[in-house]
């Protein structure tokens, strides 16, 4: 498992590097602020009761804005930099084929950013107890388990496109245009295609608060981001079939994480097995 010496250098250079560190640093503080504004700010949110259930809730978005923002960071030079460089060839001069290579750099830069995320939540416990937040152990430990998988994707969606080229540039601004798309932009995606859908028209109800179609819905929780939200509800709420139609449900919401970490890593792989080094 020669990908899994690759993922262990990957980690301890970035372990003795100041992203961890910084990394590890700005997330504790994000996740205190909003741990310290849901427990002793009761303005913020409209919970009657604190709970496990309802921090989680409240942190799932920033969080996942914050490892959308620090997968990019993390990962968009780490197959492109060592091949603008040249240090890639020396990696492969090794007995590292280039499937051990980016399979490597996605475990090793995800330890990176789950080792952050990691000690965030855990120090919230802090939080947790001294704000009299009911407490949950099954539900922290499941909201967990979903962020750390939606590390791994961003992180494989963010390392297949540092490996479908060979320029740190490139690889920067496709990761850079993604991130927006995905992050900022995605909520036109679904108005402007049930718009086109309609005829060009204005769909009736589209600004009166009007239930959405479902393949519009479909549509809206495509993202990364979008999935990760949908999946913690179903998870935190112990439903994962949802109301609605199959594709709408809380459990496909995995299914579609799981197509944005793979699709792009292999396409990535599958262009730099073809790169000339």
């Amino acid at each position: 498992m020669t990908w899994a010496v690759v993922a262990r250098k990957d980690f301890n250079d970035a372990r003795r590097s100041r992203s961890l560190w910084g990394l590890s640093a700005a997330f504790l503080v994000l996740a205190l602020l909003f741990a310290g504004l849901y427990a002793f700010v009761p303005e913020v949110t409209a919970d009657e009761e604190m709970s496990t259930v309802g921090l989680m809730t409240f942190l799932a978005a920033p969080i996942a804005l914050f490892v959308a923002v620090a997968s990019l960071v993390v990962a968009y030079k780490s197959v492109a930099g060592e091949a603008e460089s040249g240090s890639g060839n020396l990696l492969l001069g090794l007995p590292h084929t280039r499937r051990d290579v980016v399979l490597g750099k996605v475990v090793g830069r995800s330890l990176v950013l789950a080792v952050p995320v990691l000690v965030g939540l855990v120090a919230m416990l802090a939080i947790v107890f001294v704000g009299e937040v009911t407490f949950s152990a099954a539900d922290y430990v499941l909201f967990g388990l979903v962020t750390m998988l939606f590390v791994l994707v961003y992180m494989a969606f963010f390392v297949g496109i540092s490996a479908s080229t060979t320029s740190t540039a490139r690889a920067a601004t496709l990761s850079v245009l993604a991130l927006v798309i995905l992050e900022f932009a995605w909520d036109v995606v679904p108005i402007g295609a049930w718009f086109v859908a309609n005829g060009f028209v204005v769909p009736p109800g589209l600004f009166s608060g009007a239930a959405m179609p479902d393949w519009v819905a479909f549509l809206a929780n495509m993202p990364p981001s979008s999935a990760y939200l949908n999946s913690v509800g179903g998870v935190l709420t112990g439903s994962m079939s949802g109301a609605g139609p199959w594709y709408l449900s809380q459990w496909f919401s995995l299914v579609v994480l799981a197509v944005w970490g793979i699709v792009p890593l292999v396409v990535g792989y599958l262009r730099y097995n073809r790169a000339d080094l």
